[in-house]
Parts: structure tokens; C-alpha cells; sequence
């Protein structure tokens, strides 16, 4: 596996020697985000696409590797990860015309529906599930598996994109979902494409995060935020789907928790307001973290806690007894909810002393 750590590697110094080159030439194009609205928490003009870095130092990375594996059989890529190269040129085109012109929502849409369906045809898709401990055959998705697959693209994808509010939020936590997902698949073995876009993709986000990290000298813009998002949901398609299982699911929706959680209350709550599920606000967890008085780095170092304990939990159940790992779980649940409870009562009992 020393293949890892070479690509890897190179992934982190391409990221680390041109995140300067690529600030500088944001600055000298006019490619910076300037603080305009409340929802903004930088207070002087930033560099906004840091996240070419990221997609150039996973070329270079991916690149190198199939120049020196590609008449090596048994390490060469196949032809789905041409789908993945495809889709990923795609989400990251969108977001390199959304940061230096600005799309609408709908022409994003068109664009990941694009990446989803180069997958798709290439065969990365979940095409079925098995529920663990029962002795079924895999529950075939049939027509199916085409939504289930778009779906989760779009989801993961904007995921990362809509919680990119903090200086090293996305990247931290991209950085730590995928390093606990290359532990899982090189554990599994189940997919070597898996496991070599996610070692670039680890090194490519930590060598970006010494310029991203608070203070921030650029950010990563969507052109970096969607590409990061696309990535992981197509390395945890590919890296099980050939045991696609009930906790196979919950595998990568535990290492991406916070934002594929926080996406979908947040949509939930502009659905109830009757706005459009991906307008933006000042709502996000980490806005809200802000708001109870947390500064930035704090905030941010909060969510990597809560990131990084919901991949150790993720890895565990790959390796452990997945029933105790289910009681960890349903314990770990019934302490929040006991949490929100004691919460909700401390607030009653000030507002009663407050009109006593």
C-alpha cells in the first residue's frame, strides 16, 4: 500500500506549493468575495476560489498514479473511474463560473444532475441493499437505483457546499470524512478506486488547510466546496458497492453527519417558511454556534469534535460488533434528547422566574 502514501503526498505538496499561486491570481482577476449581508462573517474582501488548489492537486495526484499503474493490471483504474473524472470536471467547471460569475440555483442543478448521470453511466450507482443479520438476497433497487444515486449525489454535494460558511469548516471536515472512509475501505478492500481518490483527496485537503484555517488567507468557493462534496459521494458509493448494506448506508452519512444533517434540516426549515430549499441563510449550525457567543475557531473545532466523533463511531461499526455499536448509538441518542429536554426546561424555568 505504499502507493498510498506517494499519492497522498504529492496530492498535499501540489495543494500546499500553488494555494499561493492560485491566491494571487484571484486577487489580480478580481475573483474575491466581498462582505456584503449578515450571513458573512469575514469582514474584508477574500480571495474566493482556494479550491482549485484543491481540484489541480488532485489531478496532479490521480494522474502520477495512473501514469505509473495504468499497464499494471491488477492496480490499474477501470473504466469507472473515467465516471468520477467526468463528473468531477463538471461539478468543478460549475464552480468555478458560480464563484467568478455567479449561477442560479436552477443552471447548478442542471450541472449536478450532469455529474450524477456520468456516474450513473459508468456504472457507480447503488443499485441494491442487503439488511445484515437477516438471511435475504440484496433487495434489488431496480428503476430505483438512478434516483437513489442522483439523490444522494445532490445531497452530498450541497452539503458540503452550504456549510462552507467558516474559515477550514468544509476542508476540515472533508479532510476527516475522507481519512476515516481510507481507513474503512483499505480495511475492506472493497474498491481500489475508492481508496486511491480518497488518499488524493486527504492530501489535497490538508495541504489546503494551512491557508483556509482561521484566520483564512483565501477561501475554498464553490468551485472547491462542490468538488469536495462530489468526491466524497462518489468514493462512498464505490467503496461499498459490493456489500451495499443497511449499515453500509450509515457508514458515510455518519462520517459526513454534520453536513449532510445540517443540509437537510436546513432545507427542511425554508421548505416550512415557504422559500426555496437551497436559498441561503444565517441558520446553518455554524452560524448558530456564532450566535450563542462561540468565536469562529471555536466553532469550527467544535463541528471537527463532533465530525471525528461520528467517524470513529463510522469505522467501529465496520470493525466491531455492529450490536453494540447500535447500543452506543441509541445511548449516545437518548443523552441528546435528554440534553434538548433539560435545555428546553432551563428556558421555562427562566422566562417563569423572569415574570415572578
Amino acid at each position: 500500500m505504499t502507493f498510498i502514501y506517494i499519492i497522498t503526498g504529492i496530492s498535499f505538496l501540489v495543494c500546499l506549493l500553488i494555494t499561493p499561486l492560485v491566491i494571487k491570481m484571484a486577487k489580480k482577476f478580481g475573483f474575491v468575495d466581498i462582505p456584503k449581508d449578515n450571513r458573512r462573517v469575514h469582514n474584508k474582501p477574500m480571495p474566493r476560489i482556494g479550491g482549485l488548489a484543491i481540484v489541480v492537486a488532485m489531478v496532479v495526484g490521480l494522474s502520477v498514479y495512473y501514469f505509473f499503474t495504468r499497464n499494471i493490471e491488477q492496480i490499474a483504474l477501470n473504466k469507472v473511474f473515467l465516471g468520477y473524472a467526468i463528473g468531477a470536471l463538471i461539478i468543478a467547471t460549475m464552480g468555478f463560473i458560480d464563484d467568478a460569475f455567479s449561477l442560479r440555483a436552477r443552471y447548478k442543478f442542471i450541472f449536478e444532475m450532469a455529474a450524477g448521470i456520468s456516474l450513473y453511466v459508468f456504472g457507480i450507482r447503488i443499485s441494491g441493499i442487503t439488511i445484515p443479520f437477516l438471511n435475504m438476497d440484496m433487495i434489488q433497487l431496480k428503476w430505483l437505483e438512478f434516483p437513489a444515486t442522483i439523490i444522494w449525489v445532490l445531497i452530498v454535494t450541497n452539503a458540503l457546499n452550504l456549510i462552507d460558511g467558516l474559515d477550514g469548516l468544509s476542508a476540515g471536515i472533508a479532510s476527516i470524512a475522507a481519512t476515516s472512509l481510507l481507513i474503512i475501505f483499505i480495511s475492506t478492500s472493497l474498491s481500489l478506486e475508492a481508496i486511491v481518490i480518497t488518499a488524493t483527496l486527504v492530501g489535497a485537503t490538508l495541504g489546503f488547510l494551512p491557508y483556509n484555517f482561521n484566520p483564512a488567507k483565501t477561501f475554498m468557493g464553490d468551485v472547491g466546496s462542490n468538488f469536495l462534496g462530489f468526491t466524497l459521494a462518489t468514493v462512498s458509493i464505490l467503496g461499498f458497492a459490493k456489500g451495499y448494506t443497511i449499515i453500509a448506508i450509515v457508514v458515510p452519512i455518519l462520517a459526513m453527519g454534520v453536513p449532510i444533517f445540517d443540509t437537510l434540516f436546513a432545507m427542511i426549515r425554508r421548505i416550512l417558511k415557504g422559500q426555496p430549499p437551497l436559498k441561503p441563510d444565517g441558520a446553518h449550525i455554524h452560524h448558530r454556534l456564532l450566535k450563542r457567543g462561540l468565536n469562529q475557531r471555536q466553532a469550527v473545532l467544535l463541528l471537527y469534535t463532533i465530525t471525528t466523533i461520528l467517524c470513529i463511531i463510522a469505522v467501529l461499526i465496520v470493525s466491531a460488533d455492529v450490536w453494540k455499536i447500535l447500543i452506543l448509538l441509541i445511548a449516545a441518542i437518548c443523552f441528546v434528547l435528554l440534553g434538548i429536554i433539560n435545555a428546553k426546561k432551563s428556558k421555562e424555568i427562566k422566562k417563569l422566574d423572569g415574570v415572578k
